[in-house]
């Protein structure tokens, strides 16, 4: 059966530039068949048959705190990304065997409180002389520089960076640090100086520190990504110190207007498709993609990607240690007994629909219910991911390396 995701694929392989997508297997008609495929997928899941012109998602396994995916081999000629841990792919005629391979990546994140321009700020850092590149995180607003070494989804980024050969800066918003701006502390995005922008300066003051440290190179080039309020600051950085490249998650650049108009930085812009942020969701996701068209039609490199929802699959909850298979399982089957996914195992709405559910009826989520508070973030974070919601995803992370290591091969 066709899914919606099999209708959005299609729109996003002609309209997404930046993506290559290749259904080869749907015939000269348009038509599709009946016949039915296997999929086989080894260190992973999505394994199983589908008919031709089906939109099929795979997965590799989950990684451990040491390892990280590094791609598929086997038949990939049909992939949408094939560099990725999670990929689809329009149902070809004829079974599909492919592999997931991994890497290890031993790697520690220091933690250490450091003056900026003002005041002291939380900073984590992993540096080395010999890094090819420094990439700088920003957070959304109401996060916090923990955002990024606490999550799975982020850490997930961390990793790929490390192994990559990249070193990774991360700090605070100086709102956070001063416990102003309510319950979301951001970052400044519309004042592109460093004289009256403190966050800015903060940045200069941080990098002096590790170069006198000995531990960044003052010629290497600089990158930096962000999600949500962050994805904009990475914007206006970017434009502002000159960088290498500049990546936005969950952001189109209205917050940072001035250095989209600015910028000569090369510049992506990662979506998600049911960003449900009320400076997002579909306007938000059409204002990006303009703003990438536009910085291109200056000759100046950009590129975007939108994660498209995928399917629930039994074991989706264990990619962090924290919830192990079998109880990742037994969520999922708690989650399809009660009528929260859709006929083709597509999470219906968000993720405060199950909790809502498990409020209503708890007695029917035995093993939900007794979830740990960070066993339920868990669920929430993966939850974001496959239903689009506005949160960062690792579903472009090995797409987000490729830019930074070349942000003019995605014309």
């Amino acid at each position: 059966m066709k899914s919606l995701a099999h209708f959005t694929l299609v729109y996003l392989c002609v309209l997404l530039s930046a993506v290559s997508c290749t259904p080869t297997s749907v015939n000269p008609t348009g038509e599709t068949s009946n016949t039915v495929f296997s999929v086989s997928v080894t260190n992973g899941y999505g394994s199983g048959k589908y008919k031709v012109g089906d939109t099929v998602h795979i997965w590799s396994r989950e990684c451990t705190d040491n390892e990280t995916f590094t791609g598929w081999l086997g038949d990939t000629s049909s992939f949408a990304g094939n560099i990725e841990w999670h990929t689809w792919f329009l149902m070809p005629a004829k079974n599909i065997k492919v592999t997931a391979s991994f890497q290890p990546v031993n790697y520690k994140m220091v933690h250490e409180r450091i003056r900026g321009k003002d005041m002291v700020k939380n900073v984590y850092y992993n540096l080395s002389p010999a890094n090819k590149g420094i990439v700088y995180l920003f957070h959304g607003a109401g996060g916090s520089a923990s955002y990024w070494v606490e999550n799975y989804e982020p850490v997930a980024l961390l990793k790929d960076l490390l192994v990559n050969g990249f070193g990774v800066i991360i700090t605070e918003a100086e709102e956070v640090s001063l416990k102003t701006g309510g319950g979301s502390p951001r970052w400044n995005t519309t004042i592109l100086d460093s004289s009256t922008n403190t966050d800015f300066a903060n940045l200069i003051t941080l990098t002096d520190t590790f170069i006198k440290r000995g531990l960044i190179n003052t010629i290497v080039p600089k990158y930096s990504i962000g999600q949500s309020n962050g994805g904009s600051a990475s914007i206006a950085v970017s434009s502002y110190f000159k960088f290498k490249a500049g990546i936005a998650y969950c952001a189109a650049g209205g917050a940072a207007t001035s250095a989209i108009s600015a910028t000569t930085s090369p510049v992506m812009f990662c979506l998600q498709q049911l960003d449900n942020n009320s400076l997002m969701g579909v306007t938000g996701n059409a204002n990006a993609i303009k703003n990438s068209n536009t910085l291109k039609s200056k000759g100046i490199c950009s590129a975007y990607f939108q994660n498209i929802p995928s399917p629930l699959y039994a074991e989706r909850f264990a990619r962090n240690v924290g919830i192990s298979i079998a109880l990742s399982t037994a969520i999922f089957k708690e989650i399809k007994a009660n009528g929260l996914l859709d006929s083709t195992n597509h999470f219906m709405g968000y993720y405060d629909n199950l909790w809502n559910a498990v409020k209503a009826h708890s007695q029917s989520f035995p093993s939900i219910s007794g979830l740990s508070s960070s066993q339920k973030a868990i669920v929430n974070e993966q939850l974001n991911c496959l239903t689009t919601a506005h949160q960062f995803y690792s579903d472009h992370n090995l797409s987000t390396i490729k830019f930074l290591n070349n942000p003019c091969s995605f014309h």
